[in-house]
């Protein structure tokens, strides 16, 4: 397997969730992220997402862009029952990914999304209605013109939605990111250390993985909050198993590998920042990056979501 298999491997991995539990009690150091939403209650956002491919000291940046609207349109006890729609797009020239290219092909598709009394994502309602038409859009994507790479992210997508588990993964990235602070209570000038499991892009074992989350900001009298995460794999871990995934597939050129990565060391990390109203339950900016340092090939994927 090459470089660029990897890489693409890793493009298809899901935002993880936040790992943390919540504390039990709440005093003036501390916030709680819910949401106080109302039945027909809607918001606008703006999404952007940036890629920048870097092959052999060249860079390569793509820049899509999506205005969404999301409107609460049930609300019980225990539940919200929210509608997201895609309203407009502007695709990056050959954007490497899938998600992004199937989404525009989505636009004003009504994603139905249960969410906890807390905000959390619980699951989308609608699943058979989403996988057709994001079936037809990835026939439609998936041409005799594109590119070898795309193909195989295309027919992953294809196998990826035929679940409902893998649907939400290649497609719901960006409502994950909306509510990923939601349901937690987080402590003014704390750090808290997760141990936790980083999904493997090369199909073994999860990585072990420190998650490290802050609230850095709390400003009480206008009732906003910036919440900051990061976690990262360890460079020699993911070395190792990079280095073994490209010898096991490619067991006539194991000199050759050991020439050209045998003093590189591969990384994988993760950040994410998010500013919310915490006394509306309302996201006010967020953003989440993910880095990927394959030696002479790496990439930086950037979601950015602010309401407009």
């Amino acid at each position: 397997m090459k470089l660029n298999r990897i890489l693409i491997n890793i493009t298809l991995l899901s935002i993880s969730f936040l790992s943390f539990g919540q504390n039990e009690t709440l005093n003036t150091s501390e916030v709680e992220i819910i949401p106080h939403w109302e039945k027909n209650e809607a918001h606008s956002i703006i999404i952007k997402s940036t890629t920048t491919d870097i092959v052999k000291e060249k860079p390569f940046t793509y820049l899509t862009t999506f205005n969404a609207n999301f409107k609460v349109l049930e609300k019980s006890e225990t539940e919200y029952l929210v509608e997201w729609i895609y309203t407009n797009s502007v695709i990056a020239n050959k954007d490497p990914n899938f998600e992004n290219n199937i989404l525009a092909k989505l636009l004003n598709t009504k994603f139905k999304i249960k969410l906890s009394n807390f905000g959390r994502f619980i699951e989308l309602v609608n699943v058979e209605e989403i996988r057709t038409a994001s079936n037809k859009a990835i026939d439609e994507l998936n041409g005799k013109d594109i590119s070898p790479n795309m193909k195989v992210q295309y027919n992953a997508a294809k196998q990826m939605i035929v679940s409902k588990q893998g649907l939400e993964i290649a497609l719901l990235k960006h409502i994950k990111l909306y509510n990923f602070s939601f349901g937690y209570k987080y402590k003014i000038d704390f750090e808290q250390l997760n141990n936790m499991k980083f999904p493997n892009p090369l199909g073994g074992a999860p990585f072990d993985a420190v998650e490290k989350v802050k609230l850095v900001n709390i400003d009480n009298k206008n009732s906003i909050c910036k919440i900051e995460t990061s976690k990262i794999v360890e460079g020699a871990v993911f070395t190792k198993s990079v280095m073994e995934h490209l010898k096991k597939n490619n067991k006539d050129h194991i000199k050759e590998i050991e020439q050209e990565f045998g003093n590189e060391i591969f990384e994988i990390s993760e950040s994410s920042m998010q500013e919310l109203n915490f006394e509306k339950g309302i996201l006010k900016k967020s953003s989440f990056k993910r880095k990927i340092n394959l030696g002479p090939q790496n990439r930086t994927v950037l979601m950015e979501i602010e309401a407009i």
